[in-house]
Parts: structure tokens; sequence; C-alpha cells
């Protein structure tokens, strides 16, 4: 079983916990991507993906381009670790019911798997 470093996206693409909701949307269209990595002052703080942006945005009623990614993102970034296989990145998705994780080298982020990464790959294998 091949490992998810081929399968991950790269570089990763972040932004800060200050900007907007239409700000992130915006970066995702513009990037074709799903999710993307909250930047804080140490780091690495949260993460955010197009259902939160759905259900914590739109579904609630909230101004697009007056909140702040820090009051709707998720604050736990769940990772593994580049050399595992698909299948421990598919099983772990499932177990937490997600469909983003982060892509780990020697503790630091290098990429997002996504489950459509997951599925894209099986299809064309």
């Amino acid at each position: 079983m091949n490992s998810i470093e081929s399968l991950m996206t790269t570089p990763v693409i972040s932004i800060y916990s200050e900007a907007t909701a239409q700000e992130a949307a915006q970066l995702m269209k513009e990037k074709g991507i799903g999710s993307l990595l909250i930047k804080g002052y140490e780091g690495y703080v949260g993460i955010i993906v197009e259902r939160d942006l759905v259900y914590n945005v739109v579904g609630e009623g909230l101004n697009p381009s007056t909140t702040p990614l820090s009051s709707i993102m998720t604050e736990s970034i769940l990772s593994i670790e580049k050399n595992a296989s698909s299948l421990d990145a598919g099983i772990l998705m499932l177990e937490y019911k997600i469909n983003h994780l982060a892509i780990t080298e020697n503790e630091e982020i290098v990429g997002i798997l996504s489950v459509k990464d997951l599925v894209q790959k099986k299809e064309t294998a």
C-alpha cells in the first residue's frame, strides 16, 4: 500500500485567524481547495473547511464579510505522518468523521489530505 505522501496537497495553504469567512471562501475558490489551515501568532491554530462556512456562517445567518475565522474554525487539527498508508488515513478520517487531515513530517505540517484525494487515487489505480 502506498504512503499518503503521493496523494497529499502541497504546499499548505493558510490564512490568518483574523481574516473573514468571505476571505477564506474566496481563497478556497481561487486555489480550488476545500480547506485552509488557520494561522495565529504562534503557528497553526485551527482549520476551516467548506462545511464550516456553510453550517457556521450561512446556516447561522452570519455576515461572511464580518465573521472572523477565529469564531468558526475547528481548533483541533487532526494529523498523520506522511509515511502512513492511505488505508490508515482513511480509517482515521472515518473514526473522527472528518474529510481533511493534516500531513506531518517530524511534527511539522507539510500537506493536507482530503477524502477526495483518497477517492481520486483509488479511481485511477
